[in-house]
């Protein structure tokens, strides 16, 4: 029991470390690179949206 105390522990700490490194990743990005990333989560949703071509008969 108190093993799984320290994993869940450890788990949270990593978790939100790994948070705060996303969120100052994110406020140092330029408009280029949102743009170039906006630009390609665009272009997937469209590939996603059009299938794979197995379902049409």
């Amino acid at each position: 029991m108190f093993e799984l105390i320290i994993a869940n522990q450890s788990l949270t700490t990593w978790f939100f470390d790994s948070w705060a490194e996303l969120v100052v990743y994110f406020h140092s990005m330029s408009v280029t690179q949102w743009g170039v990333i906006s630009a390609s989560a665009v272009a997937f949703g469209f590939l996603c949206l059009r299938g794979n071509g197995l379902q049409h008969h």
